[in-house]
């Protein structure tokens, strides 16, 4: 399903009682995959970013949420660097998207058919970025959440991972470049962060670890996701990285079809172009 947050509600619940009755006739129920944030937070729902979290569980699961473009971004640039984790000293996310990142709104076209628009038209950047929701994004809270999944002995948010998130929207149409600052609980060099990353992503398809720091051209119109840009401070303790994603393709409908793949039985990226 692909609905604006907070109307899918009524066709989950149509398809729940379909699901009972073909289940009490012997059937097994459809999957769902949501591309909305409502399900998201709600634990009887599997959450789909499968280079991080438990892909047996997509494969077994009937209710998948799909990530925020945003959140799965953070994620996996986060993800590596939890072993460094500085409480208390939590990382922050400067994020810049094309203007298709900001969703739409709702409205008519001049002979009156309904039609989705823009909620920020590239137009009215005037050729410049302008940030936007600035403290708690649902993408913030998002990748807090289920980043602290991946924390051991971690039971609720206030004691896992908290992240700062800014967003950023630009006048290009898609993609995703966002760049991590994190304090680090030991000192490190870049080459043990990047060895982090590459260990982490290791056979993974549809993420790549590079030297460079990732630009737009990385990223639009491709199907994964590019980390790269390693920085370590001269004073050992914070690390800044660098990594993107097209927004509606990893950030949604690549990662969708991933999801749709394991908990269908086929192999994970069929269908999706190399």
């Amino acid at each position: 399903m692909a609905l604006p947050n907070g109307a899918g509600a009524p066709f989950v619940g149509a398809l729940d009682s379909g699901a009972k009755e073909k289940e009490q006739k012997g059937g097994k129920a459809g999957v769902v995959v949501d591309l909305s944030a409502d399900w998201r937070f709600n634990d009887s729902w599997t959450y789909g970013l499968p280079e991080l979290y438990d892909r047996s569980a997509i494969r077994s699961a009937t209710r998948i949420a799909n990530p925020g473009c945003y959140a799965t971004a953070i994620q996996l640039l986060t993800a590596p660097l939890l072993p460094y984790l500085k409480r208390g000293a939590w990382p922050t996310v400067f994020g810049v998207s094309g203007y298709s990142g900001a969703g739409t709104v709702s409205s008519q076209s001049p002979d009156g058919q309904p039609m989705t628009t823009p909620k920020i038209p590239p137009e009215s950047l005037g050729g410049g970025i302008r940030p936007y929701s600035l403290t708690d994004h649902v993408h913030e809270r998002e990748a807090g959440r289920h980043l602290s999944t991946l924390l051991p002995g971690s039971s609720t948010d206030a004691e896992g991972v908290q992240v700062g998130f800014v967003p950023v929207v630009a006048p290009w149409f898609s993609g995703i470049i966002c760049t991590l600052s994190m304090p680090l609980a030991s000192k490190a060099t870049a080459a043990d962060i990047r060895a982090l990353y590459e260990e982490k992503y290791r056979g993974e398809r549809l993420v790549h670890v590079q030297a460079g720091v990732p630009s737009l051209a990385d990223v639009a119109g491709k199907q994964g996701a590019v980390i790269g840009g390693v920085q370590v401070h001269s004073s050992g303790e914070r690390v800044v990285v660098v990594g993107g994603l097209d927004n509606l393709l990893k950030g949604a409908a690549t990662q969708c079809l991933q999801n749709l793949n394991l908990a269908l039985g086929y192999e994970e990226c069929e269908g999706i172009p190399a």
